[in-house]
Formats: structure tokens, sequence, C-alpha cells
């Protein structure tokens, strides 16, 4: 596992969903790294491979969902994501919806 997953899960004690959800972060960018002008209908491929559920994108870009229950901390689990992108892959800008 990623040394950035353990570090940020435990400086942000991450619960088990979160934890979980930044786990399948990690592996997504594992086989797919970030990158601008992604084929698409290749990256959908690659993702479906190990997650199956995944349908599709909705969007010209990969765009991900992660269902997590009320209450159980999604905004600080979009500030793990940020920290993970920033110090794993060097991502720098962030919209945050």
């Amino acid at each position: 596992m990623n040394r950035h997953v353990n570090a940020i899960a435990g400086r942000l004690s991450l619960r088990a969903p979160q934890r979980d959800s930044l786990v399948i972060l990690d592996r997504l960018t594992e086989i797919l790294p970030p990158k601008k002008g992604a084929d698409l209908a290749a990256a959908l491929e690659i993702i479906r491979s190990e997650y199956p559920t995944v349908t599709d994108f909705e969007r010209e870009f990969p765009s991900l969902c992660f269902a997590l229950a009320t209450g159980v901390g999604k905004t600080r689990l979009m500030g793990a994501f940020i920290a993970y992108l920033h110090l794993a892959h060097g991502i720098d800008n962030f919209f945050v919806l």
C-alpha cells in the first residue's frame, strides 16, 4: 500500500469507510495514472477490469463517485483525497463542488 495512504489515514484519523475509499483511489491511480488527455474508453475499461460496477464517467474526463453514509466524514475524505493527489502525484489545483 502507498506510504501516503498510511500517513494521511493516520494523520486525519480516517474511519474504515474513509480509509477504504482512499485505498481505492490509490489503486485507481496506480492502474490509471492521472494525466491530461486520457483516452476515456480505454480508461473506463482499465477501471472496469478491477471495479466492474463502474459503468460510465458521465463527463468528458474520468470522474468517480464514492457512496458513503451520512455522518461518516465525506468532507474529511475530500481533504484526504486532495492531500493524497498532491503528495503522491504532484497535483496542485483542485475544484471542489
